[in-house]
């Protein structure tokens, strides 16, 4: 785990849709999460710092609700190795209970932890 984080890092075992709630846009796919923060591929390119409010759209059968809605900060992000798709990093700044348990909930039914870079 590197000196920032603070959580098991997680990758899921299914990438979920995420919106921007403010301007209703597809953001890009989840594709790992802790309580603190989430990995997500997208064509956008988001400047560090950028704060946005996600809506991220899970299957309710895992959880009891179809969405968990959070606000994140970017912390990086860099192009990947497909033309015009980034991984961007996020941190988690506003999360509700719900949305807490949500993430508990949906990390413990659907994925997997990620063991560190060997060194």
């Amino acid at each position: 785990m590197d000196k920032q984080r603070h959580l098991e890092r997680r990758e899921t075992l299914a990438y979920w849709p995420a919106e921007d709630t403010v301007k209703g846009e597809h953001v890009g796919l989840v594709t790992n999460l802790t309580e603190e923060g989430i990995q997500i591929h997208s064509k956008h390119a988001f400047p560090k710092g950028q704060r946005l409010s996600i809506r991220i759209a899970v299957d309710a059968t895992l959880i009891g609700t179809d969405h968990i809605s959070v606000v994140v900060e970017n912390v990086w992000c860099s192009a990947s190795g497909v033309p015009g798709l980034n991984h961007a990093g996020f941190r988690i700044v506003d999360i509700s209970d719900t949305a807490r348990k949500g993430i508990r909930d949906l990390l413990w039914a659907f994925s997997y932890p990620i063991p560190p870079p060997v060194k």
